[in-house]
């Protein structure tokens, strides 16, 4: 089949108006329903364990996710899920609110298992919908529509969850969901049956096996595991403590909450911008730099949670302070995915990537167990000072992986 001549091409333009819509419906509700749980319970533990639990869905089903895209078509993969997601989230908000966090909890591990399943069939299909010279720029496309989604969704998730409620976060996201899948309804994206190596389970089993032996062998699993005790203390502590000592321990509303989750993604597409704009004169290499410089917001936030009587300073430092992190934090990862990338075999592209994302997360839910109890015995600049303090030593870590990297035989073209 001839490639399409243009970027925005009619299915393209399509699938990508689609996830605009589909990652915002997710956006808002994904951080409207922490602060309903965290409403809900007032208790660091509870609040930490509920994350904890709706996170393991996305780890158990990355790997699926990537096996399914090659094998089902994968516009059929993307309404049937947006479609059962809006039915989900339209029953929660007209029978889940009974005070109980069980049902929101619930509706986020389902969120969970859509995410794993949904995304690997949106990224496997641009290379299928634009031609080849265009695919870079495509992908940046498709990055900004996530990270764009990051920044607006907490804002809006925020204000309409503060003045509105639960409820109308509910009405809002269904339809959101609701509209994306009649759109791929009309997607036309090309699709060839892979040859099946024994029964279902029997094939996910021999791609996963593949994808692992690669990463064992290439030295990447170790880089990996340093990874997964970064995602460890990180997630925990921005998923669980930060948002309950803004909100609790501050005192401060949801609105202003979410202005520091959208400073983080907005330093998020800072970055990513940057990256592109400087392209060879960032080294892989370097990306231990770019770890440390990710971690300083966690000191910075120790220093504002000294004192608590200027809640309105401390939040200003705090905002600011994950505004830069996440500019570095943008670095870090995207330099590390182009490693991978130009590493790893194409065959193997897309399994070496659910695997790695499963191994990256898989420690996520133990983090935020964690910080839930951590939260509820240390004093609040505590916590952040020890994560802190922790980090330093996975820095050295991975300073010593990428020294191993450079002085191996695997040769990399630099970014």
């Amino acid at each position: 089949m001839e490639p399409k001549r243009k970027l925005f091409n009619r299915d393209f333009s399509l699938m990508v108006v689609g996830q605009v819509i589909s990652q915002f419906g997710h956006s808002i509700l994904s951080f409207a329903l922490s602060l309903y749980v965290l409403d809900l319970t007032g208790s660091a533990t509870l609040f930490g364990g509920v994350l904890a639990v709706s996170t393991v869905p996305r780890i158990l089903f990355a790997p699926v996710g990537g096996v399914l895209a090659d094998r089902l078509p994968r516009h059929r993969i993307m309404y049937v899920l947006d479609f059962l997601t809006a039915v989900a989230v339209w029953n929660f908000g007209l029978f889940g609110r009974n005070g109980s966090p069980v049902p929101p909890a619930a509706l986020m591990m389902a969120l969970a298992v859509v995410s794993a399943c949904y995304y690997p069939s949106v990224s496997s299909s641009t290379p299928l919908l634009v031609p080849a010279e265009e695919l870079t720029r495509a992908n940046s496309v498709t990055s900004q529509v996530n990270a764009l989604s990051g920044l607006l969704g907490p804002i809006l998730g925020g204000i309409v969850y503060g003045f509105w409620g639960i409820g109308s976060i509910c009405l809002v996201s269904g339809g959101c969901f609701l509209t994306s899948a009649v759109m791929e309804c009309f997607l036309r994206i090309p699709f060839q049956p892979q040859a099946s190596r024994g029964g279902g389970l029997t094939t996910a089993v021999a791609d996963l096996k593949e994808a692992g032996t690669f990463l064992s062998r290439s030295g990447l699993l170790t880089l990996l595991f340093v990874f997964a005790a970064v995602n460890f203390l990180f997630n925990g502590c921005c998923n669980v403590a930060l948002p309950y000592h803004l909100k609790i321990t501050l005192g401060l509303s949801s609105q202003l909450y979410s202005l520091v989750e959208s400073a983080a993604a907005a330093g998020s597409i800072l970055g990513a911008t940057l990256v592109g704009i400087l392209g060879s004169r960032l080294s892989f290499y370097q990306n231990w730099k770019y770890a440390f410089f990710a971690t300083l917001p966690l000191a910075f936030t120790a220093l504002a949670l000294i004192r608590l009587d200027f809640p309105l300073i401390s939040w200003a430092v705090i905002l600011l302070a994950w505004f830069a992190g996440m500019v570095f934090n943008a670095f870090l990862n995207i330099l590390h995915a182009a490693f991978v990338q130009q590493i790893t075999p194409t065959p193997l592209l897309g399994k070496v990537s659910s695997l790695s994302s499963m191994c990256c997360q898989c420690v996520i839910p133990l983090g935020q167990g964690a910080y839930g109890l951590l939260v509820a015995s240390l004093p609040p600049w505590c916590v952040f000072l020890f994560t802190f303090a922790a980090s330093l030593p996975l820095v050295a870590l991975i300073r010593s992986s990428l020294n191993k990297f450079q002085s191996s035989e695997i040769k990399i073209l630099e970014i």
